[in-house]
């Protein structure tokens, strides 16, 4: 198994082609785990634990699989939470996205009462104070997917923003988004994944992400424009799913940026590229 902790949350992942070898080999793996927990003499919830095939929606899962742990057998489930994000089996996002979009419409409703009591920089403040978080958390993860996928957030936003300037539903929003500095969701998208290439930049990243990019110039010896520059390889890709991984569009976004802006401190480097961003408006 690769393991992976956090405080009482265990997640367990293993990966195969074939179904009937990969139940196989997690039955004979989980009963390691549980003469562990025997010997350290922990116990383990089995009702409340449960396993996710991850696959493409293209791939149909043609093997049902029985995991049991101490003869109880692990329920299946299509998605779950780790950490505040819900996952599902296919990575598109669609459950997450719409445990988002009801925590803004909530936040909206509140904006939508308090506009005509407070002004444009006091509901800034509470827009950064309830929707942004929302928007912002594993946006890395689950924010490169599908425009379909995220519609629904980027419409609320939109709705937000009308609502915080006192527009009508059909104003059109780049000027309203650029009036109070604020970035659309796909453009946030970009940013905060420019931020964290920025931190691998730096490397200010966990050792995971050492080697999680590769330099141009380590690829090639060739006198390259990109080899001269800090820019990273941009590995072949041949599914929506490689399109959406951040090995291919980290290193995109990364080499989209002004080497100017790259080399600037962190705080300059975060107001330069979103001053680019909203000069596009």
């Amino acid at each position: 198994f690769d393991i992976h902790l956090f405080a009482d949350d265990s997640n367990l992942f293993l990966s195969d082609k074939s179904l009937i070898n990969l139940e196989r080999v997690i039955n004979c793996e989980l009963v390691k785990v549980k003469a562990w927990l025997d010997a350290n003499k922990l116990t383990l919830n089995v009702s409340k634990s449960n396993f996710i095939i991850f696959h493409s929606h293209k791939k149909k899962v043609s093997h049902n699989l029985k995991l049991t742990i101490n003869d109880v057998a692990l329920e299946q489930k299509q998605n779950t939470k780790y950490l505040g994000i819900i996952i599902d089996s296919n990575l598109n996002w669609k459950n997450h996205v719409h445990q988002i979009s009801a925590k803004m419409s909530k936040c909206i409703g509140i904006l939508s009462k308090l506009r005509y009591y407070l002004d444009r920089t006091i509901l800034t403040q509470l827009y950064y104070a309830f929707l942004y978080p929302y928007l912002t958390y594993g946006l890395v993860v689950w924010g490169n997917t599908y425009h379909t996928n995220i519609y629904p957030i980027i419409t609320l936003q939109k709705r937000a923003i009308r609502i915080m300037t006192h527009s009508k539903f059909d104003d059109h929003s780049s000027p309203l988004f650029k009036s109070l500095n604020i970035l659309k969701f796909t453009d946030l998208v970009f940013f905060q994944n420019a931020l964290l290439m920025y931190q691998y930049h730096e490397k200010s990243l966990p050792p995971i992400f050492d080697d999680f990019f590769k330099p141009v110039y380590r690829v090639h010896s060739h006198n390259t424009r990109l080899a001269s520059r800090s820019s990273l390889y941009i590995p072949k890709i041949r599914t929506n799913y490689g399109k959406f991984n951040l090995r291919y569009l980290g290193a995109k976004t990364w080499n989209s940026i002004e080497e100017n802006i790259k080399q600037l401190n962190k705080r300059l480097f975060k107001r330069k590229l979103k001053s680019m961003i909203l000069a596009s408006y």
